[in-house]
């Protein structure tokens, strides 16, 4: 796995003001895609409850993990994640999210953490990093939280404020909306913006069973970050064509976060699920 650094290359882009309707355009051209992928094969139910008790042994500092997935996907994109997590001995869930407000989604993420009620790492992929930093603020269980090509607000900041103060990425082409606002990918560009490194068939899959997500959403500023309380990791996909790079390295510096670098898509659950899995057993460790 890639050294961890705070090293950041972007600054602060200042106070952005946003059209409603060019503002949730815009930040639906950053939400997230993730796929499945298979699980690993290496290692049995007794390896794994083995490395369970090493971990434990070892100082943990939490056993549990909480995946929450992004926009166009379901709790599925993090299943080879979760298959590497669970092999080493973590107890995992992931959530499923209806994408229709940030503070429903927030609050379905909240119940799961209290329903764990123990130290837990809570992990968010893209749109799914908004709803971990509402979800994990005031949460004394939650040890630490990993960002995957994600979005962090800041109090009062919206997605499409943010996603405003950077260039836009190739996505905002690709939305189609419905009579209601809500928005889901033309398919061919799961596998040509989202996920180029992905193999094109489990894109098209997945491409072929999205569900709409509301733009109401893009609009809605957050309320206080759990991040600015909890210790952070953040991993940039430097391939990024959904969420510009430079955002995410603004967002991970500002929440001074431990921050690793892929030459990933943004469906970096799904092609770099080794190193993910690796920088959430850092983050369950405090390290």
């Amino acid at each position: 796995m890639q050294a961890l650094t705070n090293d950041s290359k972007a600054s602060n882009p200042g106070t952005v003001t946003m059209s409603s309707t060019l503002g949730a355009l815009g930040a639906l051209a950053a939400l997230a895609l993730a796929a499945p992928a298979c699980a690993p094969t290496d290692g049995d139910e007794a390896t794994a409850t083995a490395t369970a008790e090493e971990h434990l042994a070892g100082g943990a500092l939490a056993r549990d993990v909480l995946l929450v997935h992004g926009a166009f996907a379901d709790g599925s994109s993090w299943a080879d994640v979760t298959a590497r997590l669970q092999h080493d001995g973590y107890t995992v869930r992931a959530v499923q999210l209806p994408l229709q407000s940030l503070a429903g989604d927030a609050a379905i993420v909240r119940r799961e953490i209290e329903r764990i009620g123990r130290p837990v790492v809570v992990a968010g992929h893209s749109y799914g990093g908004a709803v971990i930093g509402e979800a994990a603020a005031g949460e004394s269980t939650v040890t630490g939280l990993v960002y995957a090509a994600a979005y962090a607000l800041d109090a009062g900041e919206s997605l499409g404020a943010l996603n405003a103060s950077f260039p836009a990425t190739p996505l905002l082409g690709a939305l189609v909306f419905d009579s209601a606002g809500s928005a889901t990918i033309e398919p061919e560009a799961f596998t040509r913006l989202f996920a180029p490194d992905v193999p094109a068939r489990q894109a098209r899959v997945l491409a072929a069973a999205q569900g709409p997500i509301s733009g109401a959403i893009f609009g809605t500023p957050a309320g206080a970050p759990a991040w600015r309380a909890i210790p952070s990791w953040y991993q940039v996909s430097t391939e990024d064509q959904v969420i510009n790079p430079e955002l995410q390295r603004f967002v991970a510096a500002r929440m001074g976060a431990q921050v690793i670098e892929l030459p990933a898509s943004h469906a970096s659950p799904v092609s770099r699920s080794r190193e993910l899995a690796a920088l959430i057993e850092t983050a369950a460790y405090g390290q």
